[in-house]
């Protein structure tokens, strides 16, 4: 039996309802790495997306909610990447990491021309050992 991600949404008319599904086209294939939950959230990001590009006539929100969904479900299909972003996560929950100071010391100055000075010191950059 082939997999597939159904979405579906109950339509209440006065007494009678209907249950209307549909299976979602093949190049959205990569919902398949969200569970139920995240499925809802995306679907609700995107609605509220299209609802805001309708309003303004510009429909770029809704092409960046979905490739940023798209390029999570590209991070959770790679166990290795997954691992090392929960690694990282606990090194930052343990307080561990590199200021941007320390990082300017030990890159390439022109490396740090691509972040604005006010930006140097708002972020930080964690690594693995």
């Amino acid at each position: 039996m082939k997999e597939q991600v159904v979405v579906g949404k109950l339509y209440l008319d006065r007494d009678k309802g209907s249950f209307s599904i549909f299976a979602l086209p093949g190049p959205f294939g990569w919902l398949r790495q969200f569970s139920a939950e995240d499925l809802a959230e995306f679907f609700k990001e995107l609605l509220e997306a299209l609802n805001k590009g309708l309003q303004s006539n510009d429909l770029s929100p809704v092409t960046e909610v979905i490739e940023d969904w798209k390029a999570t479900a590209e991070i959770l299909a790679e166990q290795d990447t997954v691992q090392s972003l929960i690694k990282g996560l606990k090194e930052l929950e343990a307080g561990e990491g590199v200021s941007w100071e320390s990082l300017r010391r030990e890159l390439n100055p022109e490396f740090l021309f691509k972040f604005p000075p006010q930006h140097h010191n708002r972020y930080r950059i964690y690594h693995h050992a």
